[in-house]
């Protein structure tokens, strides 16, 4: 179906890719119109300042466009976004949680370091024995990677059991056309790395990146295939591409803004997602059977149990270090002090990730993982119902909704 987009939705849409001009990559993708793509292509590179201008234009227009009240807030928040970002390209001075505010329509906090330490303890219950955690976290990691051509037909599995899954909770939800390729990629040194990464093309189609070099473990298969796959970012895209722009003209969602509100609702949406197919138990249950090459030599059904219901919690450390980089200002030494002080990351990830934090247009999306998924919980529980994450799947959510 051919969506048509008026003059203001063009205009729009320009923006957007007019400042990915500036910061590849904040335009995490883009399926609408051909044209207006071509067009932002093929000419110069346009200032921040007259950037601006067009923001504060498509707020001032924005009330006589005739949207209903909930989409005109949506829209002027992501556009509020956009002037954000903008006004950081021009060098203008803003409090950093003003700035997460202006980016994300969420308020930045701390995580108090008790909660941390007390994840801490129980992720170290979880994994007990005699050595320090750090040595046995360092074991764990070695016991359960999974390399080489065995790491494809394992992602491969865990992507048919959690879209079987979702097929069956989520009933003709899907249109029958959506598919998703899967790419094998390799980081270079110098870059950021991720496991895994989705892609979506339009279409109803994603690409799902999998870099098998990078921390493949076999307890995280169906975790990532449901955060990238189903009822992950593939699902949420195909919705929302389905049901918000080809069904309703909404072309604010023929584009994502890695920082925009709808970035936190989307990791959100990923990173709780398993908990709508399965419980830990499951999960564990799951895991050990389809993915784990040497029972032998793993912990008991118990254990990982235990170990998959506090994993979750790990990403308090990256979001506090994400805090103390970006708000407090702290040094590499300092960073890379506190992350290793819990024992649970490898000295090459908390690298990576002070590497990611250094990133212009990565560097607040750290926060977005943990900002996503907390809302969701506080709003609907650890384990939504398949009633609730189907509105956050289909429905243009903000995050101040959520509150």
């Amino acid at each position: 179906m051919k969506t048509k987009i008026s003059k203001f939705g063009e205009d729009f849409l320009k923006l957007a890719l007019r400042i990915d001009k500036h910061n590849k990559g904040y335009v995490d993708f883009y399926i609408g119109p051909e044209y207006i793509y071509q067009i932002v292509a093929n000419e110069p590179i346009i200032s921040p300042k007259i950037l601006l201008y067009k923001c504060k234009t498509l707020i001032e227009q924005l009330g006589t466009q005739g949207f209903e009240t909930n989409r005109e807030n949506y829209l002027v928040k992501t556009i509020t976004a956009m002037k954000t970002w903008v006004e950081i390209l021009l060098g203008f001075e803003m409090p950093f949680k003003d700035l997460i505010l202006g980016l994300h329509d969420t308020l930045l906090q701390p995580i108090n370091d008790s909660v941390i330490y007390k994840m801490k303890e129980e992720f170290d219950s979880a994994n007990d024995g005699p050595e320090t955690l750090e040595t046995r976290m360092k074991d764990l990691r070695m016991r359960r990677t999974i390399t080489g051509k065995k790491v494809l037909p394992l992602f491969k599995n865990a992507l048919r059991i959690v879209k079987d899954k979702t097929y069956e909770l989520f009933i003709d939800l899907l249109p029958e056309e959506e598919r998703i390729t899967i790419d094998l990629v390799e980081h270079k040194e110098s870059e950021v790395k991720w496991s895994y990464s989705e892609k979506y093309i339009g279409n109803f189609s994603s690409i799902i990146a999998i870099n098998p070099k990078y921390n493949m473990y076999w307890t995280s298969f169906l975790a990532s295939s449901a955060h990238e796959g189903y009822p992950g970012h593939h699902t949420e895209f195909v919705l929302k591409d389905l049901f918000l722009y080809n069904r309703s003209s909404q072309f604010e969602h023929s584009v994502l803004l890695l920082n925009s509100p709808k970035l936190i609702i989307s990791e959100g949406i990923a990173e709780i997602a398993i908990n709508v197919l399965f419980d830990y138990r499951e999960q564990a249950e799951i895991g050990l059977s389809e993915f784990c090459l040497n029972k032998i030599k793993e912990d008991s059904l118990e254990k990982i149990i235990k170990q998959t219901s506090v994993r979750r919690k790990v990403g308090f450390i990256l979001y506090n270090l994400g805090y103390y980089a970006l708000v407090k200002k702290w040094s590499q030494t300092k960073l890379f002090r506190y992350a290793n002080a819990f024992e649970i990351y490898s000295k090459e990830d908390v690298k990576n990730q002070l590497q990611l934090l250094n990133d212009p247009v990565l560097s607040t999306t750290t926060f977005s993982y943990y900002l996503g998924s907390k809302l969701i919980m506080d709003k609907y529980g650890e384990f939504p119902s398949v009633k609730n994450f189907k509105k956050l799947l289909i429905n243009p959510i903000l995050p101040s909704d959520l509150i």
